[in-house]
């Protein structure tokens, strides 16, 4: 089949009330095919992705990331420089150093790019960024203890991961993210509104995309049957490059 023919048969699999047993084989089998699409589209344009966004949206993630760590003060009550923070899909690191440049305890960045790793060990060894402040790894299944960090986010990263079936795909990248999280820990999240599994190319050099976009009413059902607490919901909508792209963001507590 081709792409949309498969995008097209797995939204279908995602309405179903109730799946048959091949028919979650199946609907997990795309979702498998879309990550791997969306990662090679990543190894491919790391450094274009870079160029591209080293500045774009920077005023929007310098205010979601300064009112993490307000909202985090109030909850956790530790100062920043007690907090360690795990951005998963960081991408090329432009998150990391403004987190690190708070002065937190410990900042990792966690991606499954070969192409962004090569861009962090670049930063790294210009000491831009800490030297231990990435791993690559994938959020299915993080490379970590439980009960390692004070905050998890997950800046439009989480939007590639579709749902599928209970323990799979995002309600296991959700499980993940209560596992490595302290008791009381903060989840950050952003994905983009709207329904179904969609293929998208923003048409600036950054390649096809595989995206799960999301209703309120979806993305708050996976936060909450894996045990958070959401804190703060808000929905925005940034203008890029003449198009309107909806965004939900959720600060949520593990329970």
């Amino acid at each position: 089949m081709e792409i949309q023919e498969k995008i097209d048969r797995f939204n279908y699999l995602q309405k179903k009330s109730n799946l048959q047993d091949e028919e979650k084989q199946e609907i997990n089998h795309l979702a498998s095919e879309f990550l791997a699409i969306t990662k090679q589209t990543y190894d491919k344009t790391a450094i274009t992705y870079s160029q591209v966004n080293e500045t774009r949206m920077m005023d929007i993630v310098v205010e979601k990331i300064n009112n993490l760590f307000e909202t985090a003060k109030r909850v956790l009550n530790k100062s920043i420089d007690e907090m360690s923070i795990l951005d998963v899909g960081t991408g090329p690191g432009r998150d990391i150093k403004y987190i690190d440049s708070k002065g937190v305890k410990k900042v990792v960045g966690l991606d499954n790019s070969e192409g962004f790793i090569e861009l962090l060990t670049e930063l790294a060894t210009k000491k831009e960024i800490p030297k231990d402040s990435f791993v690559k790894g994938d959020m299915l299944n993080l490379p970590f203890d439980d009960n390692t960090f004070d905050i998890v986010r997950q800046n439009a990263s989480l939007l590639h991961i579709p749902i599928t079936t209970k323990g799979e795909m995002l309600d296991k990248a959700m499980q993940e993210n209560s596992r490595v999280l302290k008791e009381k820990g903060l989840l950050y999240v952003s994905v983009k509104k709207g329904e179904g599994v969609q293929y998208i190319d923003t048409k600036d050099g950054l390649g096809g995309r595989i995206f799960q976009l999301h209703t309120i009413e979806t993305i708050t059902k996976v936060v909450e049957q894996n045990k958070f607490k959401i804190l703060d919901i808000k929905e925005e909508t940034e203008e890029r490059n003449g198009n309107n792209i909806n965004w939900i963001y959720i600060i949520a507590k593990k329970i």
